[in-house]
């Protein structure tokens, strides 16, 4: 069998020593595994954000904001309502419609029946807002509320200072979305939801007397 230089017709060749060879063997497989552990990342990273809530700009914790995609308050270019059944406590409060009581009071104002007294200090008023109030058993009242603002940095003025007056009537802000506790002075619990998607903000408010 002809040695390697015999082939080559009588040009040196070096080999590179036996340590050397694994070596780079060893690297080439590293990095083979390395992509296979990135794709596998992005592929996880690409599930995890489907349908999520996210938080591309700056915002209060307590609201939550709706990622890309089709307005997630409306359907087929409608405002869509909350049934009765879909508020919160609804098993313990027995939500219905109340539509004589209608309060269509826009933020930063929050609470029904005068428990938190916002300030609105310079927030300009929503281009349309759909609100619909409910009553539940006892002295409970609910209301939720959709606006639509001119502009994304509008309705982000609106949800601070909502965060704000909510804040001031002695609720607590979650890290997770919400704000919930017993209000100044009127012996009532307020629980708000907020979320935002652009310019639209919906707020979900319900208040009730805790038992005693």
């Amino acid at each position: 069998m002809a040695d390697v230089e015999e082939l080559l017709d009588g040009v040196p060749v070096r080999l590179a020593p036996a340590q050397a060879v694994r070596a780079r063997g060893e690297r080439r497989r590293a990095r083979q595994r390395m992509g296979g552990v990135v794709a596998v990342a992005v592929i996880a990273a690409t599930a995890v954000g489907i349908g999520s809530w996210t938080d591309p700009t700056p915002g209060p914790r307590g609201s939550q904001v709706a990622s890309e995609g089709e307005n997630p308050f409306m359907s087929h270019g409608v405002v869509q309502d909350l049934k009765p059944s879909e508020l919160p406590r609804y098993a313990a409060l027995h939500w219905k419609g109340d539509e004589k009581a209608s309060d269509a009071s826009a933020l930063p104002q929050a609470g029904l029946d005068s428990v938190c007294n916002g300030r609105p200090g310079g927030v300009r008023a929503p281009e349309q807002q759909f609100t619909h109030t409910y009553s539940g058993k006892g002295d409970a009242r609910a209301r939720h509320r959709v606006a639509q603002y001119a502009n994304t940095a509008e309705a982000l003025d609106a949800v601070r200072r909502l965060g704000e007056t909510l804040g001031d009537c002695g609720l607590k802000e979650h890290k997770g979305g919400g704000y919930s506790g017993p209000t100044n002075g009127n012996g009532r619990r307020l629980e708000v939801s907020v979320q935002r998607w652009g310019a639209w903000v919906r707020v979900v408010e319900t208040q009730y007397s805790p038992p005693s």
